[in-house]
């Protein structure tokens, strides 16, 4: 997208009190030195590459998600981690839920083995839907019009833990992912085949060159296909990501993306089961086997046609600030027909027959995404006195058009010897088309002193259109001011404590007539601290937080309300260290309590929502030989425990904890070839990773073993 060179005229810009400053800057080399004078400090910005390059390992490394210019991650006032290949690669992830298995604050999986789909909460917050960034650009969900990522074409992965509304607008309150994706820019080359032991295999490439200094590509791809550790479940599904990058004598520098995803797959079996035959036995057949699956092979499909393109404009002034835009548009269309249970014979909780009749919904859609944004910021570092002023002015705008339609029909199975149900008659009750626009003006100013001191400030506000066509079709406009106000203090020995306060808005897409009038709103108080010695060995990141939400929608369709509110306090951990002899560590801990603190229905209060586990724990140790017999041969094991949740609103019921234990071992050979055998749940336990009602209760993945061949050259 071209940029209006009038948008940033001197008489224009310089309206504001941060653009004088920095329009102050710009001319203060012609000006005689004095005390009083801003001096422009000289600015080096070839470091943005590294906030979305390779991790490599770095204990402090910069990131760009926390602040959308480069920082420290010491320097961003909240909880935040940053995945680089090797962790996503760990355990040779196919979705990018299971690469967050060992991060904090994170709960993955929510809905069990689902490998369509990611489903993530972040701080007990769900994060999947408007909580999802590709290259600091939000990949907006809702209904089933998503846009599903490979991480495979993905250099980083990264979570920003609290309220963000300050920096990118609407979004979840518990914090957001954002996929930092593979850019060209000098040599790779590898070449990856897997494996697992359900007959699935995939063939994975990621080349890149120079093609002079000032030209560079890079292409990525995957394809996946076989069978799956469910019943009837199989298919394939492929990616293939591109970039090219080009810096122009004006010193201005463009990165074009693209993204392509197809996949024809079926479902698996292992979710929306009920809590009775899940969580705890029946008397007439004990446990639903986690590998049966309960849908029509010859009905069931998942179809999913997907591509986005992104440019990515950068360009450096003399002043030393920087215009930075992004744009992408983005297509998908994804169409699903399947079974799913609710329930046994009649909707009940509990087996009817020594069968275990189940009462099936049938249920089919066809939906179509299409998405337009662009972001454009502008930044740079000035010095007044013994202070660092980095500033940052940014205006985005985001269009995201749902065309869908859904229908729905009934069937039934059993448990004890599963039938096809055969082909439904659906009733449509759900065509619409669906369009929210959001413009974002934000402003931000971290200022470092001499003495240690980090202040930070944000500040933005934004303009949300949301309009539904078709039966029970609705406008509404949402106009919300966001901020975010934190104080640090870093210290000598890289030990930095801080203290944040930040709001939140997040737009909901539901009709006025229907009771919900506002967006979901609150605030975070966060205290942490981030200990990242420079050259060190060893990162220490804590913190402890409480979220407060408002206008939570409450009620029944098709009548609901926003009297609900939830508070969410935590404690997080998070660790990692390199003891120098080839024994490196990585562990993570949460914390949480839910509660809910007010609803329409009164019985609630003081009860915690579904799908939060009070504690979850993860330990990762990898230890790599040195001695001349075994170079190159590397060990990893690794557990995560997931502590009890709630199963049911009235909270009589509970999912149990569950502990997991994963391994994994690699050997690089002299001829350039990697092997990597890693198994997950290597006791092949059975649990249920959460309920969302009695009636939605999920298994999670059994034991999965892959082999993967790497060939680098």
């Amino acid at each position: 997208m071209p940029v209006q060179k009038t948008l940033f005229r001197s008489d224009v810009f310089c309206m504001s009190a941060t653009a004088l400053l920095l329009c102050s800057a710009t001319s203060a080399s012609s000006q005689t030195t004095d005390e009083d004078v801003i001096v422009l400090q000289d600015i080096n910005v070839a470091y943005t590459e590294s906030a979305t390059g390779p991790v490599n390992g770095t204990v402090n490394p910069l990131t760009a998600t926390g602040g959308k210019v480069p920082l420290e991650v010491n320097r961003v006032p909240q909880s935040i981690s940053v995945l680089g290949r090797q962790e996503i690669e760990t355990f040779s992830a196919s979705q990018v839920s299971e690469a967050l298995r060992y991060t904090a604050g994170v709960t993955t999986e929510v809905f069990g083995n689902d490998q369509d789909y990611d489903w993530i909460r972040v701080r007990g917050f769900q994060a999947d839907q408007t909580g999802v960034y590709l290259d600091n650009a939000q990949n907006l969900a809702f209904a089933f019009g998503s846009f599903f990522i490979d991480p495979y074409t993905l250099e980083r992965i990264e979570v920003l833990r609290g309220p963000s509304s300050a920096l990118y607008g609407g979004s979840n309150p518990g914090g957001i992912l954002n996929y930092v994706s593979k850019r060209p820019g000098g040599h790779m080359g590898e070449l990856s085949l897997s494996i697992n032991d359900a007959g699935q295999s995939s063939l994975a490439f990621d080349y890149g060159e120079d093609l002079s200094a000032d030209r560079a590509f890079r292409l990525t791809g995957r394809l996946q296909a076989g069978d799956s550790y469910d019943d009837l479940n199989s298919g394939w599904r492929g990616t293939l990501a591109g970039g090219f990058k080009m810096a122009l004598d004006t010193g201005t520098e463009i990165t074009l993306l693209a993204n392509l995803h197809k996949a024809d797959e079926q479902h698996n079996g292992s979710t929306f089961l009920p809590y009775y035959g899940t969580v705890v036995p029946t008397a007439e057949f004990g446990y639903i086997d986690p590998g049966a699956n309960f849908s029509d092979p010859n009905w069931d499909s998942y179809r999913r046609d997907q591509a986005t393109v992104s440019a990515i404009v950068e360009h450096e002034f003399a002043n030393g600030f920087t215009l930075t835009g992004i744009t992408r548009l983005g297509y998908a269309s994804v169409e699903e027909s399947y079974y799913y249970p609710y329930g046994y014979a009649g909707y009940a909780l509990q087996p009817a027959d020594p069968n275990g009749t189940l009462s099936l919904i049938a249920f089919e859609h066809d939906t179509t995404v299409r998405s337009a944004q662009a972001d454009i910021r502008y930044f740079g570092r000035v010095s007044t006195g013994d202070a660092e002023h980095n500033l940052l002015l940014g205006l985005d705008a985001r269009r995201y058009q749902l065309d869908e339609v859904q229908a729905s029909g009934f069937g039934s199975n059993t448990v004890v010897k599963p039938t096809a149900p055969g082909t439904p008659m659906t009733s449509v009750y759900q065509d619409a088309l669906t369009t929210q626009t959001q413009v974002g003006l934000y402003l931000q100013d971290q200022i470092t002193f001499a003495s240690g001191l980090i202040l930070t400030g944000n500040l933005r506000h934004d303009w949300v259109e949301t309009k539904q066509d078709g039966s029970a079709g609705f406008e509404r406009s949402d106009s919300e001011t966001s901020y975010r106000a934190a104080a640090a203090y870093e210290f000598a020995n890289g030990f930095t404590p801080y203290l944040s306060y930040a709001s939140f808005f997040n737009p909901l897409i539901s009709s006025p007539a229907n009771g919900v009038t506002m967006p979901e709103q609150g605030n975070q108080l966060e205290l942490g601290f981030k200990w990242m010695p420079a050259g060190g060995n060893f990162s220490l990141a804590g913190a402890i937080f409480q979220i407060d939400q408002e206008n939570v929608v409450t009620g029944a369709w098709p009548t609901f309300d926003q009297l609900g509110e939830v508070r969410m306090r935590g404690v997080e951990l998070e660790a990692a260290y390199d003891f120098g002899n080839g024994l490196h560590l990585r562990g993570a801990a949460t914390k949480l309590d839910a509660e809910i603190t007010a609803d329409s229905n009164s019985s609630l209060i003081g009860l915690s929502p579904t799908l939060v586990p009070e504690l979850e724990l993860s330990l990762l140790a990898e230890y790599e030989f040195s001695t001349p017999q075994l170079n190159g041969l590397r060990i990893g094991a690794g557990l995560r425990h997931r502590g009890a949740s709630q199963a049911n609103a009235a909270n009589t019921l509970q999912v149990p904890s569950a502990t997991l234990y994963d391994a994994y071992v690699s050997y690089g050979f002299n001829n350039g070839i990697d092997m990597r055998l890693a198994i997950t749940n290597l006791a092949d336990d059975a649990y249920v990773t959460g309920c969302q009602t009695a009636y939605v209760c999920s298994y999670g993945g059994g034991r999965e073993a892959t082999l993967t061949f790497v060939k680098s050259f």
